[in-house]
């Protein structure tokens, strides 16, 4: 009885209403979405006395097994443990890359940096 109520007082048949859920449902939702190109954020050590803000561009240098985090001419920090992954991407572009910080830590001793 209560199925027949709702279907008088809808106005549009069961199976219409069902239909336009299934257009719904071919539209991308939470599940459907893809990830473009992995970031890659490195957490950088700042050396005492050194400073860093939110948007400066650093240089990152490979070593054997870290990595230096340079302004210009000058070591202001470091990246202990790089993964094998970032350090290859890194190598194989000349051992050079580009990190611009993403945020710095509430005392100003490390920093994390999105790699270019």
């Amino acid at each position: 009885m209560g199925a027949d109520f709702i279907r008088e007082q809808s106005g549009q048949p069961w199976r219409k209403r069902w239909n336009n859920g299934v257009d719904r449902l071919k539209e991308p939702g939470l599940f459907d979405v893809q990830f473009g190109a992995q970031q890659r954020t490195i957490t950088a050590d700042i050396d005492p006395g050194m400073s860093v803000q939110a948007g400066d561009e650093l240089v990152v240098q490979c070593g054997s097994g870290n990595a230096m985090v340079c302004r210009g001419q000058s070591r202001i920090g470091v990246v202990n443990g790089l993964p094998s992954d970032m350090h290859t991407s890194i190598t194989e572009c000349g051992g050079v890359a580009l990190g611009i910080v993403e945020r710095v830590s509430l005392f100003g001793n490390s920093a994390e940096l999105r790699l270019q």
